[in-house]
């Protein structure tokens, strides 16, 4: 049985963990940088969930101007397509959503996983090779709908 809650501070081992479990296949080791300050410092919605008392994935958002960003999506290799990915997102949209200010919804993310977020209804506004490290390219993708 899962939990989905927020994020506290003590999860944030557990959290690298899931980071460091998902590279260099997902990430490229560099973005550990990113996640821990991100985590410190820019954190704003972010949610774990628990599976007997392991955080087996994460994802938030945050605001910047009138967009808002789906952020640091993570799931255990051992829980992929199990749907968890998609209930944070879900919760995550649902925060942007309601907020009557934000003029868009955008993900950063890459080519290995853009696949995902188009069944959730984003679409590739643009490609950038390498991004993330070698072979590990950027998509930037938009909702097409926020309503």
């Amino acid at each position: 049985m899962y939990t989905l809650r927020p994020y506290h501070k003590g999860d944030y081992q557990q959290v690298i963990k899931l980071f460091l479990l998902n590279t260099p296949e997902y990430f490229c080791p560099p973005e550990q940088e990113d996640l821990e300050r991100y985590l410190s410092v820019e954190i704003e919605n972010f949610f774990v969930i628990e599976d007997e008392d392991e955080v087996v994935a994460t994802g938030g958002s945050n605001i910047k101007g009138d967009i808002g960003y789906l952020s640091w999506y993570i799931v255990h290799p051992g829980y992929h397509g199990k749907g968890y990915g998609k209930l944070l997102a879900q919760k995550n949209l649902d925060i942007l959503k309601s907020n009557p200010k934000l003029n868009g919804i955008k993900v950063r993310t890459s080519q290995l996983v853009y696949p995902f977020y188009e069944k959730m209804g984003f679409v590739l506004i643009s490609t950038t090779d390498n991004y993330w490290g070698e072979g590990m390219h950027l998509y930037e993708m938009q909702l097409q709908s926020t309503k």
